[in-house]
């Protein structure tokens, strides 16, 4: 039985009630599902801006055959192409004629609609195509909609591909030779949009949809001012006859869709069915912001948004479905009619997959996702997983995680506790290292947004010290090396030899320290050393070169302690002897 207020003038004394006749669950309502609080690690990294003077940035990636430049989508429809070596940025094309009017609430508020996401093909170094995800004017019909008669979406999800024309592979500014609709998805709510692309490893497009917004995947009453359209009894991420809610797998170049424009993979996990969508590859997700493939392992690693209580990450499977809203992350979704939906000890019932890591409210508000981290400046991080929550209580207070799929752990920053901006993205470079993207604001309006590189510092262990990149700066120009340095045994103040170099590519440059060739001094600004008791202190250091020895030859002349965690050592006097280092104050 549903009773419903019908009224369309102010409010009545049933506030757009539904009440929906079933089994009162069994379980209880868990007020703290996750009690455990999610510690910083020993990884103690530092945000080196790139760029600043974006809106919104959500996603970050390489265009293939360009390894010099970093493109960021902004929500406010421009897709820009950031220098690595001095942070310069120029917009590749602009799509914000092609938005619906952004500020859900009014001008300057919260909107979740936008540029939200874009992919190269893998050959875009050749053919220059490029698929770009955008909140449009449902201005005509689409390919799929779950709206009712009488009734309008809020706006369109569109997928287009561009085919772009250069003099040059990076040339500032892209040319557009062609344009084409690959598909159009009804909205009926503003939020929930999700917004990921992602070639695949095996050559096809991945679309992440979300469950089209409101509350509970059922109707639009999560925000005031939303239109109130059902979902259907068992919401639109149960629902395969739609693509809301969903991974979608396709095809760019085939053209055996339904409306001719792309094609459905063989392999697909729905492909040849009647009454499930076949371009769905996997599905139950409330609001999957982002997914990414793991470079190495192929693996697809996404997040998905909860709603009041759970956070999670998923490694997602063919044909897999992740709960909602059945559950919200491992545990037992109750809608609560018309009230705020929470998690119960109910148990779980059916085949649906459990995320591999979760986390609840005390820690955040929307987990935005990552990747798994595969560049070779960090050593500490390799094969995490690097993700973040947007705001941990909804002021701009973002957080960094990362994890191997046991525990979640909080990146400790060496110069701030938090990241201090609302965290809104994630980018990785062509030589894998990685990137944060966030903004002063949280809405998709003004100039606060900003591009930040996350950069290790240099570390002593064991007798060596690994410099991640030191410019050297000389007569005939400058250049970036990875090095490491072996201290000398017995060397009073104590001693380097260089051990080994590598030369990096321009993007290094200014992320550690600095070698100058003409007065021998090497300044490294952050080295990290592992104390006895697991924690980390970090220190500023200054070697001089010693001329006319065999090897490149460093003796200590300064350091000083810049930061410390769980440890702390007040250093008093003239000096004091600390892991072979010798410290002036």
């Amino acid at each position: 039985m549903i009773l419903r207020n019908e009224s369309s003038q102010g409010y009545a004394v049933l506030d757009d009630l539904i009440i929906v006749t079933s089994q009162a669950p069994t379980g209880q309502r868990l007020e703290n599902p996750i009690p455990a609080l999610i510690q910083k690690g020993t990884n103690r990294l530092r945000l080196k801006q790139i760029t600043d003077g974006l809106t919104a940035p959500n996603w970050a990636v390489a265009a293939p055959g360009d390894s010099q430049h970093l493109y960021v989508s902004d929500q406010n429809g421009k897709l820009w192409r950031i220098d690595l070596s001095n942070g310069d940025k120029t917009i590749l094309l602009d799509l914000s004629d092609r938005l619906v009017p952004l500020g859900a609430f009014g001008v300057n508020t919260f909107d979740e609609r936008g540029f939200l996401g874009f992919a190269f093909h893998p050959q875009y170094a050749e053919n220059g195509l490029l698929y770009t995800y955008t909140s449009e004017p449902a201005d005509e019909a689409s390919d799929f909609s779950t709206i009712p008669e009488n009734s309008a979406p809020d706006h369109r999800s569109v997928i287009r591909e561009w085919r772009l024309s250069f003099a040059d592979s990076i040339q500032d500014q892209a040319t557009v030779a062609e344009e084409r609709v690959l598909l159009t998805v009804d909205q009926p709510q503003f939020n929930h949009n999700a917004g990921g692309l992602n070639f695949g490893p095996d050559g096809m497009l991945y679309i992440a949809f979300g469950d089209g917004g409101g509350a509970d995947d059922r109707d639009g009453q999560e925000f005031s001012g939303s239109p109130m359209i059902e979902h259907g009894m068992a919401g639109n991420a149960q629902n395969n006859a739609n693509p809301l809610g969903s991974l979608l797998r396709i095809d760019p170049m085939g053209n055996n869709a339904a409306n001719g424009k792309y094609g459905i993979p063989a392999d697909n996990p729905f492909t040849g069915s009647e009454t499930e969508l076949n371009e769905i590859y996997a599905y139950g997700f409330r609001n999957p912001f982002r997914f990414s493939f793991d470079t190495v392992t192929g693996l697809l690693v996404l997040a998905d948004v909860g709603q009041n209580d759970i956070e999670e990450v998923n490694l997602i499977q063919a044909g897999g479905n992740y709960g909602w809203s059945s559950k919200e992350g491992s545990f037992r979704f109750d809608s609560n009619g018309n009230d705020a939906g929470f998690v119960t000890s109910e148990p779980v019932s059916g085949n649906l997959i459990d995320p591999v890591v979760q986390y609840d409210h005390d820690e955040g508000t929307a987990i935005i996702g990552g990747f798994i981290y595969r560049g070779e400046s960090i050593s500490t991080l390799q094969q995490s997983y690097v993700f973040g929550d947007v705001a941990r209580r909804g002021n701009g207070d973002g957080r960094i995680f990362y994890t191997r799929g046991a525990e979640i752990l909080e990146l400790d920053l060496t110069l701030r506790d938090t990241p201090g901006f609302w965290v809104l993205g994630f980018g990785q470079d062509a030589t894998g290292e990685l990137y944060v993207l966030g903004n002063a604001t949280g809405i998709p309006f003004e100039t606060t947004g900003a591009v930040y590189k996350l950069v290790s510092n240099a570390a002593f262990s064991a007798g060596t010290l690994n410099i991640p990149s030191i410019d050297l700066i000389q007569a005939g120009g400058n250049d970036t090396y990875r090095t490491r340095l072996q201290a000398v045994q017995g060397s009073q103040p104590l001693r380097f030899e260089l051990i080994q170099a590598e030369k990096l590519a321009e993007s290094f440059r200014g992320d550690n320290a600095t070698f100058d060739q003409e007065t021998g001094t090497l300044n490294i600004p952050f080295v990290n050393i592992s104390n006895a008791d697991n924690s980390v202190s970090t220190y500023s250091a200054e070697l001089k070169l010693i001329p006319g020895l065999p090897l490149l030859t460093f003796e200590l002349k300064q350091v000083i302690l810049i930061k410390q965690l769980q440890l702390v050592i007040e250093i008093t006097g003239l000096s004091k002897s600390l892991y072979g280092f010798h410290l002036l104050h």
